[in-house]
C-alpha cells in the first residue's frame, strides 16, 4: 500500500482525491491549513478510512517541515494539490499579490519536492503529481498571473521528470479545465480593480462569455479525480492528462495558433 500526501485538502480536488484514494484502501495523508474547520478527520474515523489529516501550509517551512516529521520518511506518493487563482488585470496587481500567487502555486510546490525527493532517492523511486491547470498551457485574460503561475508548475514538471528519472522517481501533470468545486468562488480579485477602472465591464463580460462556452455551467469533478488517482497509482498513467472537453478546447485552440499571439482568438471567440 503506498503512502500518499496530498497538499490542499481543505476543499476541491485535494479533498476528493483524499476521500476517494482512501476509501480504495490506500493510506493517505491528507494536508491543509486549517484541519479545525475540515470534516476530513471526522469522516474517517466513521468509516474507518486510512487516512489522517495533518496541519500543512505551503508557503510556510516550518510549517512544511513539521507536517512532514509527523507523517514520516516513508512518502511513495506526493500530490502537489495546493493553490488558488489571483483575479484581475495585470496592471492592477500588487508586489503582495504577486509574491502571495507564486508563493503557495509555484515555491510551494518546490517546498514539498524538496521534502519528499530524498527519501524517494533512499528507497529507490516514488512519484510526484503535479495538479496544474489547462490555464497552464493557455494564459486566461484575468487570470493572467494564475496562469503564469500554472506556466511555472508545466515548466517545472517537465525538468523534474527529466532529473529525477535517474532515482526511479516519476513525475505526472493532472491539466483540469472549469470544474465546480468551489474554486472560483475562492479567487480573489485584486485590491486596486475597483469598478472605475477601464476594464471593469469587460472583465465582467469576459467571465459571462467565457461560461456560456460551456452553457454556464462548470463540470461535475468525478473526471479530475480519476485522473489524479490514475496519476498516482497506474504505472501506464501519461505524463499530461488533459482533463474537460473545455481544457482540450482551449489547448487545440493554442496549437492551432502556433507561436502566434492568442488574442484576437479570443476575442473573436467570446465576441468582444
Amino acid at each position: 500500500m503506498p503512502h500518499i500526501v496530498i497538499t490542499g485538502c481543505g476543499s476541491g480536488f485535494g479533498r476528493l482525491a483524499a476521500l476517494d484514494l482512501a476509501r480504495r484502501g490506500e493510506r493517505v495523508f491528507a494536508t491543509l491549513r486549517a484541519p479545525d474547520r475540515s470534516d476530513l478527520a471526522g469522516i474517517a474515523e466513521r468509516e474507518g478510512l486510512p487516512l489522517t489529516v495533518h496541519r500543512l501550509d505551503v508557503t510556510d517551512p516550518a510549517s512544511v517541515a513539521r507536517a512532514m516529521e509527523e507523517i514520516g520518511d516513508r512518502v511513495d506518493v506526493l500530490v502537489n494539490n495546493a493553490g488558488y487563482a489571483q483575479r484581475g488585470p495585470l496592471e492592477t496587481l500588487s508586489d503582495a499579490e504577486i509574491a502571495a500567487q507564486f508563493d503557495t502555486n509555484v515555491t510551494g510546490v518546490l517546498r514539498m519536492v524538496r521534502a519528499v525527493v530524498p527519501g524517494m532517492r533512499r528507497r529507490g523511486g516514488g512519484r510526484i503529481v503535479n495538479v496544474s491547470s489547462s490555464s497552464g498551457l493557455f494564459a486566461a485574460p484575468y487570470e493572467g498571473l494564475y496562469s503564469a503561475s500554472k506556466h511555472a508548475v508545466e515548466a517545472l514538471s517537465q525538468v523534474l521528470s527529466f532529473e529525477l528519472a535517474g532515482a526511479g522517481i516519476a513525475v505526472r501533470l493532472v491539466e483540469p479545465g472549469a470544474f465546480e468545486t468551489g474554486f472560483v468562488a475562492n479567487a480573489p480579485v485584486a485590491e486596486a480593480f475597483t469598478p472605475g477602472h477601464p476594464l471593469w465591464e469587460e472583465y465582467h463580460l469576459f467571465w459571462e462569455r467565457a461560461a456560456g462556452l460551456t452553457g454556464g455551467e462548470r463540470n461535475e469533478p468525478t473526471p479530475v479525480v480519476e485522473a489524479i488517482r490514475r496519476a498516482a497509482l497506474d504505472d501506464d498513467a501519461p505524463f499530461r492528462q488533459l482533463v474537460g472537453d473545455d481544457a482540450k478546447f482551449i489547448v487545440e485552440s493554442q496549437m492551432a495558433a502556433g507561436l502566434e499571439d492568442t488574442a484576437p482568438l479570443i476575442r473573436a471567440a467570446l465576441g468582444l
